[in-house]
């Protein structure tokens, strides 16, 4: 049901801004540039091989000492684990930032490329937008679909 209510709501987005003659200016300019990936490759660590088979601890002094220390140890190897996926996943917000202002602004720049031949016509603005509507909004659908089908069989 939510997903009819966006579909609907991007037709009119789109068959009104066809039929006004909405335009697009790219300002953002390029999300991933050589420079910031450099800028991130540079931060991501290297991991070298380890061997975690540690010597058998006893239940004297010694046993809590060395216990202490292989804590600390870990503790040392956690914190670098969540430094190194905090890196990833920085990585992997830019690149889903990147994909929504594609989605959202190359794809619609492309549709209101043809806002101009719409201006003011009614059914070739709504042509257009039901057109691209079910282009954008189809593979949701599909999913959708696919997904009920996959549970039900």
């Amino acid at each position: 049901m939510s997903t009819s209510i966006l579909a609907i709501a991007f037709f009119l987005f789109i068959w009104l801004g066809l039929y006004y003659d909405l335009k697009l200016k790219d300002n953002i300019g390029g999300i991933f540039t050589k420079d910031r990936i450099r800028k991130l490759s540079d931060k991501i660590p290297e991991i070298g091989s380890f061997d975690l088979d540690g010597p058998a601890i006893g239940d004297g002094i010694g046993g809590i000492i060395l216990s202490i220390i292989f804590w600390v140890l870990f503790s040392v190897v956690f914190v670098f684990l969540l430094y190194f996926l905090g890196v990833f996943f920085w990585a992997v917000i830019l690149l889903f930032t990147a994909m929504l202002y594609w989605i959202f602004f190359r794809a619609l720049r492309l549709v209101f490329k043809n806002s101009r031949h719409c201006k003011g016509k009614l059914l070739k603005s709504l042509v257009l937008g039901s057109f691209y509507s079910l282009l954008y909004v189809s593979w949701i659908y599909g999913i959708i679909f696919l997904a009920n089908y996959l549970n039900n069989s």
